[in-house]
C-alpha cells in the first residue's frame, strides 16, 4: 500500500501552528485534536519544523513551566524527515523506526499534502493483513 492510499483514507487535514505561537497554545491544540504533533509553518505555507508532545515534555522537564511560554519555533525540530505519496507504508515505517520518529510530513513536488503518523501506518498494515486473511479464507473455502 502507498502513502497516497493512507492519506485518502484518513483525509488530508493537517493541524498546524505558527512559529510565534506559545508552546502552551500548541499543547492545547494537540489535546483538542487528540494528536501528537503539529507542523510549524512558514508564511509561504511550507513546513519550518514539527513540534511534538515529546519536544514539549523534554522542554518542561528541563525548564519547568517556563517552557510553556516559549515560542513554538524555539522547541520545534527543524530537520524534517519527509515522505512522498508514492512511498510505500513499509518504507515509511522503516524510516520511522530508523529515525525514531512518529510523524512524517508528506510532500508532493514540494507541496505539503498530508502528515502520516505511526498510528496511521500501523492501521494500514493491520488493514492489509486483515484483507490477506480474508482472501486466504475465501481461497480455502473454494478448494474444499
Amino acid at each position: 500500500m502507498h502513502v497516497a492510499a493512507v492519506l485518502k483514507r484518513k483525509g488530508s487535514t493537517i493541524v498546524t501552528a505558527n512559529p510565534e505561537d506559545r508552546v502552551a497554545a500548541v499543547a492545547r491544540k494537540l489535546a483538542q485534536h487528540r494528536i501528537g504533533a503539529v507542523l510549524v509553518m512558514r508564511g509561504d505555507s511550507t513546513p519550518a519544523g514539527i513540534l511534538s508532545e515529546r519536544d514539549i515534555v523534554r522542554a518542561v522537564a528541563a525548564e519547568g513551566a517556563d517552557a510553556l511560554n516559549r515560542a513554538a519555533s524555539e522547541l520545534m525540530t527543524r530537520e524534517l524527515v519527509t515522505g512522498r505519496p508514492t512511498d510505500t507504508v513499509s518504507q515509511i515505517m522503516a524510516v520511522m523506526t530508523e529515525r525514531r520518529i512518529r510523524h512524517v510530513p508528506i510532500l508532493d513536488e514540494g507541496r505539503l499534502v498530508g502528515l502520516v503518523s505511526i498510528g496511521d501506518v500501523v492501521k494500514a498494515r493491520l488493514d492489509d493483513a486483515e484483507l490477506e486473511v480474508e482472501s486466504l479464507r475465501g481461497y480455502v473455502a473454494t478448494i474444499r
